[in-house]
């Protein structure tokens, strides 16, 4: 098949989102949301279907034998999503590997809270690659906040963590890693 026999391309909402702008040039695909990549490329697989694409990574395209018609889509180059395998025998890295952590606090909707936390990371030279806010349904005006965050020494990580832990409202680590750009 070619892309101008592709009619319709099925992949998960965040992957068709981040597409979006090869999918302009192409306005006669009509993109459907579907809930996994690989296993859109395993229906295409078992189906034999034509005239339907799968945005999905180069090992699914591996696994079931498709086709790559269109390479690095994406509309940032640089942009990646991030999968976790998870596994049942616990593995833990040496500190000095550490050089990112997954974070999670709670804050009440005052002036100046979340302030206060950003700075302390930044003190504690912390470099923040993400955050999310979540109202607490629970609990109005109170919101969870889920960061990510990078650094240098484990060190400068256990010197805000303490900080943190006493700043904010349930305050956990969700993970700690080594970053993947290193």
């Amino acid at each position: 098949q070619k892309i101008s026999d592709i009619q319709e391309v099925y992949s998960h909402p965040m992957a068709l989102l981040q597409c979006k702008q090869f999918f302009k040039l192409h306005p006669h695909i009509k993109l459907i949301e579907d809930k996994d990549t690989a296993e859109v490329a395993q229906r295409i697989q078992k189906q034999k279907l034509k005239n339907v694409a799968a945005i999905a990574s180069t090992l699914a395209s591996e696994l079931f034998e498709l086709e790559i018609l269109a390479r690095s889509i994406q509309s940032i180059q640089h942009n990646e999503t991030r999968f976790v395998i998870v596994k049942p025998s616990k593995k833990e890295l040496p500190d000095n590997q550490l050089s990112k952590a997954s974070l999670k606090f709670e804050l009440d909707h005052k002036r100046g809270s979340l302030a206060a936390i950003l700075n302390v990371m930044s003190d504690c030279k912390l470099n923040l690659t993400k955050i999310q806010s979540l109202p607490k349904i629970e609990t109005p005006w109170k919101y969870a906040f889920f960061v990510d965050v990078t650094f240098d020494a484990v060190e400068n990580f256990n010197k805000a963590s303490s900080i943190l832990t006493i700043m904010a409202e349930n305050f956990k680590i969700l993970g700690t890693y080594k970053n993947a750009r290193q």
